[in-house]
Parts: C-alpha cells; sequence; structure tokens
C-alpha cells in the first residue's frame, strides 16, 4: 500500500513540476516588469499632536510634502496655543484655483489641484475634511491640556507608577523562588543530548542552563514591565504625549515594515514550499527506487545492486541543484549586488581549492562504475595487497595482510593498475602458481606428480579442476616446472603459498629428489650424459676417462 502511494505521489511530482517551473519564471518576469512600472509614493504626514490628521503626497512648486507638513504642523500648534481659540473661526477661502484653510486671517493649509488628483477626489471634498479634522484634533488637544485632565492624568499615572513597583516585587519573588527550586532539583533522569555514551547536557549543565534562563527570565519581565508602564504614563500625560508618540512610531516603524514585507514576501514563500515539497516527494521516489534494486526485488538489465546508492546520490545532488536555481529568485536579498558578489566569491574560492576533490570524487564514481572492485575484496593497488576495508568517493582503505590500514586517494587508484583476486575466485576458482628448478637428469613425470601431490595436499587447494603442472622454461642447466592449484580463497593466499612450498619441500624430500639447480662444466670424458634414467636404455655405460701422453 505505503509503495502504491509512493509510486502514484511520483507520478504527481513529475507531472506537476514542469508546471509549477512554468510559473516560477512566468512569477519572476512579472515581479521585474511591475517593479520597474510601479514606484511607491511616500506620503508625509500632519501631526501637530502626535497623531496624524492628514497626510501630504506632492509638493508645491520648491516646497516638498515634507516641507509643506512640517510648516503645516507648526501653525496648527500657533494656533492651538491661543486660549481663546474657537472652532468657528475656522473657514475656507478660494483663490488662484486652490482651496485656502484659514483659522481668521492665518493660512494654515491648501488644497491644489494636484492634491486633488492624488488624492482622486474634488478639492471642496478634501478642503473641507482636513479642515473638520484640524478642529478636531484642536479641540481634543484643548480637552486634554485643560487643568482637570491633567489632575486626572497625574492621578493615573500615580496609579500605574505603584502597579509597576508592585510588579517588580512579584517578578522579583517568582525569581527567587525558581531560584530556589532549580538549585535544589536533581536534574532530568532521562538522558538528553546523548551521542555514543556521551552526555551533552549531565545534570549540572541542566541546572546551570536554568539559572541563566530564570535571570534572562527576570531581566526580559523587567525591561517589558518599564516599557509599557513608561510608555502608558507617557501617553496618558498631555504635554509629554507627542513625543511618546514620535518615539513609538520610531520603534514600530521597522516592526511594521518587517511584517509588511513578510506579507509581500508571503506568496514568494508559498512558490518555494511547493517546490520544496514536490522536490521531497521526488527523492522519496527515488529512494524507493534504490532500496528495492539494493534488495535485488527490482532488477533493471545491466544495471547492478552496488550501482543504486552512488546513482541515486547523483540523482539527489542534481534535483537539489536544479531546486536551488529555481528557488533562487525568490530569496530575501538575492538580486542584491553585495549578494551576487559573495557568491561569486565562493565559487572561486570553491573552484581553486577543490580541485583534488573534484577529482577524487569523479575517480571514486569511475571506481564504482568500472566495478574495479568490493568491499571485502582482496586486491592489489600498485604496491599495496590487501582486502578493500572501506569504499568512499574521496579515498578508498585497504587493510593489508599484516594488519596496516592504508588510505588511498581514488585519484590515485584510477591511475594505477588495479589487480583484483577475488572477482573471479567463487564463480571459476583463482589460480595459485610456484616455480621449482630441477636438472635434466630428473624424470619429469615424477616431478609433476611430487608437485600436483603437494597441491591436493594444501588445505584450500580445490580438487575439481585439478592442479596442473607448467613447464615454463628449458634452461641451460635446469627445467623449470610450474605447480598451478586452484582455490576459493583469495583471502588466504598467504597463508596457501606456505603451506604449498611446505608440502613441496615435503614430497620432495620423502622422494629423495633434490630440489637444486645444478650447473655443469664442460668435462663431458668419464660423465653420464644428462639424461634420464628411462632414456638411457639398458645397454648404457658411462665413458671412461681418456689420458693420453703427449
Amino acid at each position: 500500500m505505503i509503495r502504491k502511494k509512493i509510486f502514484l505521489l511520483t507520478i504527481i511530482g513529475f507531472l506537476c513540476y514542469p508546471i509549477f517551473i512554468n510559473l516560477a519564471f512566468a512569477q519572476t518576469g512579472s515581479q521585474g516588469s511591475s517593479d520597474s512600472i510601479k514606484k511607491p509614493v511616500i506620503a508625509s504626514p500632519v501631526a501637530p499632536f502626535g497623531e496624524t490628521i492628514f497626510s501630504f503626497t506632492v509638493g508645491i512648486g520648491p516646497f516638498s510634502p515634507v516641507t509643506r507638513a512640517k510648516a503645516v504642523e507648526t501653525r496648527i500648534r500657533e494656533v492651538a496655543s491661543n486660549p481663546f481659540f474657537r472652532v468657528d473661526s475656522l473657514h475656507l477661502t478660494k483663490a488662484d484655483g486652490a482651496i485656502n484653510i484659514l483659522y481668521e486671517d492665518i493660512i494654515l493649509t491648501v488644497v491644489t489641484t494636484q492634491d486633488s488628483i492624488a488624492a482622486n477626489n474634488s478639492k471642496d471634498k478634501i478642503a473641507a475634511e482636513r479642515m473638520h479634522k484640524i478642529a478636531s484634533a484642536v479641540a481634543k488637544f484643548k480637552e486634554d491640556n485643560s487643568e482637570k485632565n491633567i489632575l486626572r492624568s497625574i492621578l493615573f499615572s500615580s496609579v500605574i507608577l505603584a502597579l509597576l513597583i508592585l510588579l517588580f516585587f512579584v517578578v522579583n519573588r517568582l525569581y527567587k523562588f525558581l531560584q530556589k527550586k532549580i538549585i535544589t532539583w536533581q536534574g532530568s533522569q532521562r538522558k538528553i543530548l546523548s551521542v555514543s555514551g556521551y552526555e551533552f547536557l549531565d545534570k549540572k549543565r541542566q541546572i546551570a542552563i536554568f539559572l541563566i534562563v530564570n535571570k534572562i527570565f527576570r531581566a526580559g519581565l523587567f525591561l517589558f514591565l518599564v516599557f509599557i508602564g513608561l510608555l502608558i504614563m507617557f501617553l496618558i500625560l498631555p504635554w509629554t504625549k507627542p513625543f511618546t508618540m514620535a518615539v513609538l512610531d520610531v520603534i514600530l516603524s521597522p516592526v511594521k515594515h518587517f511584517f509588511s514585507l513578510i506579507w509581500e514576501y508571503l506568496p514568494n514563500v508559498i512558490i518555494i514550499c511547493v517546490i520544496l515539497t514536490i522536490t521531497y516527494f521526488i527523492n522519496r521516489s527515488f529512494r524507493f527506487f534504490k532500496k528495492e534494486i539494493e534488495r535485488k526485488v527490482l532488477t533493471l538489465p545491466g544495471f547492478y545492486p552496488e550501482w543504486a546508492l552512488p546513482t541515486y546520490n547523483i540523482i539527489r545532488v542534481i534535483v537539489w541543484v536544479f531546486t536551488i536555481i529555481l528557488i533562487w529568485p525568490y530569496i530575501p536579498g538575492s538580486d542584491s549586488k553585495i549578494f551576487q558578489g559573495i557568491s561569486v566569491f565562493l565559487g572561486l574560492v570553491f573552484s581553486f581549492t577543490s580541485v583534488g576533490l573534484i577529482s577524487n570524487i569523479m575517480s571514486g564514481f569511475s571506481l564504482t562504475y568500472t566495478r574495479a572492485f568490493r568491499l571485502g575484496d582482496r586486491v592489489k593497488i600498485g604496491d599495496i595487497t590487501g582486502d578493500v576495508l572501506e569504499k568512499s568517493m574521496l579515498v578508498t582503505k585497504i587493510l593489508t595482510i599484516k594488519n596496516e590500514e592504508v588510505t588511498i586517494p581514488n585519484s590515485k587508484i584510477m591511475s594505477s593498475e588495479v589487480i583484483n583476486y577475488s572477482a573471479k575466485a567463487q564463480e571459476k576458482g583463482l589460480i595459485i602458481y610456484t616455480s621449482v628448478t630441477i636438472g635434466y637428469d630428473s624424470s619429469w613425470r615424477k616431478i609433476h606428480e611430487l608437485l600436483i601431490n603437494a597441491a591436493l595436499a594444501t588445505d584450500g587447494i580445490v580438487k575439481d579442476p585439478p592442479p596442473f603442472v607448467l613447464q615454463t622454461s628449458l634452461d641451460d642447466f635446469y627445467i623449470s616446472y610450474q605447480i598451478n592449484a586452484y582455490t576459493h580463497e583469495p583471502n588466504r593466499l598467504a597463508e596457501l603459498y606456505s603451506i604449498l612450498h611446505q608440502n613441496i619441500q615435503d614430497g620432495f624430500n620423502t622422494a629423495g629428489m633434490e630440489i637444486m639447480s645444478p650447473h655443469y662444466k664442460a668435462i663431458r670424458d668419464g660423465n653420464t650424459i644428462a639424461i634420464p634414467e628411462e632414456y638411457r636404455g639398458d645397454i648404457y655405460n658411462a665413458p671412461s676417462f681418456r689420458v693420453k701422453n703427449p
């Protein structure tokens, strides 16, 4: 059932992947075009008493929106400071195609045709709304700064200050209570973050961490209470409210900007999540096929089970590289010059420092797919003979017959000849061989018999196929005999050769035949000819020495 689901998800992933690729590149293009056409409009708020009553988005002549806003704030504050301020003294007048908002004969602000176009509304309506907002703001300022309201504000501030001191006391008592509980605590009985028997967080470290967290918690609560308490107190007091609103705006503006960026970036996050999800299921599917091939449940013509893991790793790297290419335009800051410069620098550093690394990796893949050897094989690489202990993408480790662990870079193996003694040992048998040199006066049939018997007496030599002897050369003084025998135990080569040599010595000694390589001097008179006895005939007699007087 699980296999069917994975297979179905794989098919769906392969079908949906091109669609999301097209959407990704289309979204990238559309973002670039829209950014090049639309430019954000920055509004300059008018906030004479800390709260924004309206904003300017266009200027007048040499005066920018910021300059206009500051000038209007100053005039409104001057009018509000008049103790005889009356709302009915605010009125509108039209002059030169604009509408002036006046208090008595003081022009507070002007509504121009550009303001009407920017707000997409009529000048009369905009002027009426702004005059009403000015009147409300001044009236509210007057009310907040009345004696009654000031006394009420001072009273509320005193209550908040008393509550703040009380909360400080409660937090400090809570801190001391938790401090005692942590010190008397014996720690968790379960092992936390334990690796190979080493415990990263033992009882002492757990207690120390909780003590630090308790201190940070108290400091954080103190800072939070101070900030909230002072903020409320300064907002209540009328003469500190504008300053507090300005400070709060400075603090909250980055937070608002941050969350607005997150909201604007949310579509890109969704696209990245979709691409990563599809990539995950594609890798899951390839992992499923890899396991099936390793278990030999799924067989592919010409594809060996030991190829499954490296092939899966190659495909996984390719899929992730392609995925990174797709999601790269959606990463924040990916189009910045600094980000691109750092990426190029890291790429150059990696390319210069990883020449040998890449060479070893490519050699590792070549060794895997050429099936030069497998784990446990008895091999000879250059001058090193031993069993393959470990095979990775970078190095190969060999355990020699002397229990020496030799690490060989894969690039060096590719430039050396590799002799694999185990490749055909189980299937056809590995031939071990050794040579002896015997003089011409010994019967070659007897020597063949002794060598074959010595091979058959060796533990580890198989009888089928049977051992055989080759006469490899007829030298000046002796003949070279080579005994060849089959074995299915290539990992015992040194032991087999030693036992074979012992058996050859025992066999020849028992037969009374010396293992020697004779050398002759050219004195033929009186010497027996160097031909085996069975070839001389019954009538042969060794000649006598002939000595003549001069």
